[in-house]
Protein backbone atom coordinates (compact mmCIF):
# COMPACT_ATOMS: atom_id res chain seq x y z
CA UNK A 1 0.00 0.00 0.00
CA UNK A 2 1.31 3.83 -1.02
CA UNK A 3 1.09 6.53 1.46
CA UNK A 4 -1.86 7.82 -0.78
CA UNK A 5 -3.95 4.76 -0.34
CA UNK A 6 -6.68 4.81 1.70
CA UNK A 7 -6.56 2.51 4.50
CA UNK A 8 -9.62 0.18 4.22
CA UNK A 9 -12.53 1.45 6.44
CA UNK A 10 -10.53 4.45 7.13
CA UNK A 11 -12.98 7.57 6.83
CA UNK A 12 -9.88 10.13 6.95
CA UNK A 13 -8.66 11.89 3.91
CA UNK A 14 -5.29 11.89 2.62
CA UNK A 15 -5.02 15.38 1.77
CA UNK A 16 -3.27 17.07 5.12
CA UNK A 17 -2.56 20.97 4.29
CA UNK A 18 -4.57 23.11 1.57
CA UNK A 19 -2.41 25.99 0.81
CA UNK A 20 -1.37 28.29 -2.24
CA UNK A 21 -0.06 26.78 -5.41
CA UNK A 22 3.61 27.02 -6.11
CA UNK A 23 5.72 27.22 -8.99
CA UNK A 24 6.63 23.82 -8.18
CA UNK A 25 3.32 22.16 -7.78
CA UNK A 26 2.70 22.86 -11.72
CA UNK A 27 3.99 19.96 -13.00
CA UNK A 28 1.74 17.68 -10.97
CA UNK A 29 -1.21 20.24 -11.16
CA UNK A 30 -0.84 20.03 -14.90
CA UNK A 31 -1.20 15.93 -14.51
CA UNK A 32 -4.06 16.37 -12.49
CA UNK A 33 -5.46 18.47 -15.01
CA UNK A 34 -4.84 16.84 -18.16
CA UNK A 35 -6.65 13.62 -16.09
CA UNK A 36 -9.82 15.54 -15.28
CA UNK A 37 -9.95 17.67 -18.55
CA UNK A 38 -8.67 15.84 -21.47
CA UNK A 39 -10.64 17.42 -23.90
CA UNK A 40 -9.81 21.32 -23.05
CA UNK A 41 -7.40 22.89 -24.75
CA UNK A 42 -5.14 25.49 -24.22
CA UNK A 43 -4.15 24.57 -21.27
CA UNK A 44 -4.13 26.92 -18.44
CA UNK A 45 -0.75 29.11 -17.78
CA UNK A 46 -0.78 27.73 -14.22
CA UNK A 47 3.46 29.18 -14.47
CA UNK A 48 1.88 33.16 -15.76
CA UNK A 49 -1.66 33.17 -13.82
CA UNK A 50 0.61 32.29 -10.18
CA UNK A 51 1.83 36.11 -10.69
CA UNK A 52 -1.65 37.45 -11.17
CA UNK A 53 -3.12 38.87 -8.15
CA UNK A 54 -6.82 38.38 -9.29
CA UNK A 55 -6.17 34.47 -9.42
CA UNK A 56 -5.61 32.46 -6.49
CA UNK A 57 -5.03 28.70 -6.84
CA UNK A 58 -5.19 26.25 -4.08
CA UNK A 59 -3.43 22.58 -3.85
CA UNK A 60 -4.45 19.62 -1.43
CA UNK A 61 -1.52 18.21 -0.03
CA UNK A 62 -0.62 14.94 0.92
CA UNK A 63 1.85 13.04 3.41
CA UNK A 64 5.13 12.56 2.85
CA UNK A 65 6.17 9.93 0.32
CA UNK A 66 9.48 9.49 2.37
CA UNK A 67 7.31 7.30 5.30
CA UNK A 68 9.42 4.46 6.07
CA UNK A 69 6.69 2.24 5.80
CA UNK A 70 5.95 2.92 2.67
CA UNK A 71 8.91 2.87 1.06
CA UNK A 72 8.27 -0.44 -1.73
CA UNK A 73 11.20 0.68 -4.28
CA UNK A 74 14.13 -2.12 -3.52
CA UNK A 75 17.27 -1.23 -1.87
CA UNK A 76 19.60 0.98 -3.87
CA UNK A 77 22.61 -1.02 -5.33
CA UNK A 78 25.82 -0.84 -2.96
CA UNK A 79 27.90 2.62 -3.64
CA UNK A 80 30.83 2.21 -5.58
CA UNK A 81 34.22 2.61 -4.18
CA UNK A 82 35.46 5.42 -2.86
CA UNK A 83 37.93 6.07 -5.67
CA UNK A 84 35.57 5.95 -7.86
CA UNK A 85 32.91 7.98 -6.37
CA UNK A 86 34.90 10.81 -6.38
CA UNK A 87 36.25 10.65 -9.79
CA UNK A 88 32.60 10.27 -11.21
CA UNK A 89 31.70 13.28 -8.95
CA UNK A 90 34.94 15.07 -10.47
CA UNK A 91 33.59 14.25 -13.86
CA UNK A 92 29.94 15.64 -13.44
CA UNK A 93 31.29 18.53 -11.57
CA UNK A 94 33.98 19.44 -14.60
CA UNK A 95 30.91 19.12 -17.09
CA UNK A 96 28.52 21.84 -15.36
CA UNK A 97 25.90 19.58 -13.60
CA UNK A 98 24.87 19.14 -10.02
CA UNK A 99 26.59 16.66 -7.63
CA UNK A 100 23.79 13.63 -7.07
CA UNK A 101 22.15 13.66 -4.03
CA UNK A 102 20.75 10.20 -3.44
CA UNK A 103 19.31 11.38 -0.08
CA UNK A 104 17.10 13.69 -1.48
CA UNK A 105 12.97 13.00 -1.78
CA UNK A 106 9.93 13.25 -3.63
CA UNK A 107 8.11 15.92 -2.63
CA UNK A 108 4.41 15.81 -1.11
CA UNK A 109 2.13 14.81 -3.62
CA UNK A 110 -0.61 17.05 -4.84
CA UNK A 111 -3.92 15.96 -4.55
CA UNK A 112 -5.98 18.18 -6.21
CA UNK A 113 -6.74 21.84 -7.26
CA UNK A 114 -8.82 24.86 -7.10
CA UNK A 115 -8.59 27.54 -9.22
CA UNK A 116 -10.67 30.88 -8.03
CA UNK A 117 -10.72 34.40 -10.43
CA UNK A 118 -12.08 37.51 -8.78
CA UNK A 119 -13.99 38.52 -11.54
CA UNK A 120 -17.05 42.14 -10.58
CA UNK A 121 -16.55 41.14 -6.61
CA UNK A 122 -17.29 37.92 -7.26
CA UNK A 123 -14.95 34.92 -6.47
CA UNK A 124 -15.66 32.70 -9.86
CA UNK A 125 -14.47 29.09 -9.76
CA UNK A 126 -13.10 28.50 -13.29
CA UNK A 127 -11.54 24.50 -12.41
CA UNK A 128 -11.22 22.12 -9.49
CA UNK A 129 -10.41 18.30 -10.31
CA UNK A 130 -8.98 16.24 -7.84
CA UNK A 131 -6.70 12.94 -8.71
CA UNK A 132 -8.76 10.04 -10.07
CA UNK A 133 -7.37 7.71 -7.21
CA UNK A 134 -7.96 9.87 -4.56
CA UNK A 135 -11.99 10.67 -5.61
CA UNK A 136 -14.15 10.21 -2.93
CA UNK A 137 -12.22 10.70 0.44
CA UNK A 138 -13.01 14.47 0.86
CA UNK A 139 -10.32 16.44 -1.12
CA UNK A 140 -12.93 18.00 -3.08
CA UNK A 141 -14.98 19.11 -0.45
CA UNK A 142 -11.86 20.46 1.20
CA UNK A 143 -11.41 22.13 -2.11
CA UNK A 144 -14.45 23.49 -2.51
CA UNK A 145 -14.20 24.87 0.91
CA UNK A 146 -10.90 27.04 0.35
CA UNK A 147 -12.46 28.40 -2.27
CA UNK A 148 -15.04 29.84 -0.70
CA UNK A 149 -12.85 30.67 2.23
CA UNK A 150 -11.18 32.70 -0.65
CA UNK A 151 -13.92 34.53 -1.40
CA UNK A 152 -14.92 35.30 2.45
CA UNK A 153 -11.24 36.75 2.92
CA UNK A 154 -11.27 38.76 -0.01
CA UNK A 155 -14.47 39.88 1.03
CA UNK A 156 -16.21 39.60 -2.39
CA UNK A 157 -20.23 38.88 -2.28
CA UNK A 158 -20.69 35.98 -3.70
CA UNK A 159 -18.97 32.54 -5.25
CA UNK A 160 -20.13 31.44 -8.69
CA UNK A 161 -19.32 28.34 -10.78
CA UNK A 162 -20.23 26.05 -14.00
CA UNK A 163 -21.18 22.86 -13.99
CA UNK A 164 -22.13 20.44 -16.81
CA UNK A 165 -25.80 19.71 -16.64
CA UNK A 166 -25.15 16.15 -16.49
CA UNK A 167 -22.63 16.18 -13.68
CA UNK A 168 -25.07 15.45 -11.06
CA UNK A 169 -22.76 14.54 -8.20
CA UNK A 170 -20.81 17.72 -8.57
CA UNK A 171 -24.29 19.53 -8.34
CA UNK A 172 -25.32 17.63 -4.99
CA UNK A 173 -22.37 19.01 -3.89
CA UNK A 174 -22.23 22.55 -4.42
CA UNK A 175 -26.17 22.29 -3.57
CA UNK A 176 -24.58 21.39 -0.24
CA UNK A 177 -22.92 24.53 0.16
CA UNK A 178 -25.45 26.98 -0.51
CA UNK A 179 -24.92 27.38 -4.66
CA UNK A 180 -28.30 27.40 -6.70
CA UNK A 181 -29.10 27.40 -10.18
CA UNK A 182 -29.49 30.85 -11.74
CA UNK A 183 -29.09 30.07 -15.39
CA UNK A 184 -27.88 28.45 -17.93
CA UNK A 185 -24.69 28.96 -20.27
CA UNK A 186 -25.79 26.77 -23.88
CA UNK A 187 -23.25 24.44 -25.88
CA UNK A 188 -20.43 25.72 -23.41
CA UNK A 189 -18.60 22.70 -22.98
CA UNK A 190 -16.62 22.30 -26.52
CA UNK A 191 -15.63 18.77 -26.33
CA UNK A 192 -19.64 17.83 -26.79
CA UNK A 193 -21.56 21.13 -26.80
CA UNK A 194 -22.90 20.57 -23.50
CA UNK A 195 -24.68 22.87 -21.66
CA UNK A 196 -23.33 24.10 -18.45
CA UNK A 197 -25.11 25.36 -15.51
CA UNK A 198 -24.68 28.48 -13.89
CA UNK A 199 -24.29 27.80 -9.91
CA UNK A 200 -23.87 30.84 -7.09
CA UNK A 201 -24.08 31.55 -3.47
CA UNK A 202 -26.00 33.88 -1.50
CA UNK A 203 -24.23 37.00 -0.31
CA UNK A 204 -21.42 35.65 1.70
CA UNK A 205 -21.59 38.11 4.11
CA UNK A 206 -24.95 37.20 5.60
CA UNK A 207 -25.17 35.94 8.55
CA UNK A 208 -27.13 32.83 7.54
CA UNK A 209 -24.79 32.09 4.50
CA UNK A 210 -21.67 32.29 7.48
CA UNK A 211 -23.56 30.25 9.76
CA UNK A 212 -24.73 27.10 7.73
CA UNK A 213 -20.74 27.11 5.86
CA UNK A 214 -19.42 26.74 9.52
CA UNK A 215 -21.47 23.74 10.26
CA UNK A 216 -20.62 22.25 7.24
CA UNK A 217 -16.97 22.63 7.95
CA UNK A 218 -16.93 21.33 11.25
CA UNK A 219 -19.37 18.24 9.74
CA UNK A 220 -16.50 17.66 6.89
CA UNK A 221 -13.50 17.91 9.86
CA UNK A 222 -15.45 15.47 11.85
CA UNK A 223 -15.78 12.56 9.04
CA UNK A 224 -12.40 13.30 7.42
CA UNK A 225 -10.46 14.90 10.09
CA UNK A 226 -8.45 18.75 10.29
CA UNK A 227 -6.88 19.57 7.35
CA UNK A 228 -4.13 22.72 8.11
CA UNK A 229 -5.29 25.63 5.66
CA UNK A 230 -2.86 28.01 4.34
CA UNK A 231 -4.27 29.94 1.97
CA UNK A 232 -3.73 33.25 3.25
Amino acid sequence: MSVTDKPPGSNRSVAHVLRRMEQRDVPQVKAIEREAFPTIWPPPPFHKELRDRFIRHLVAQGPPVHAPDALVEPPPPPPPPTWLGRALRGLHGLLGGDVADDSRLPPDPILGYVSVWTMAGDAHIVGIAVRGEHRGWGIGELLLIGAVETGLRQGLETVTLEVRVSNAVAQSLYTKYGFREVGVRKRYYRDNNEDALIMTTDPLASVAFQEAFSRLVADHEARWGRVARAIG
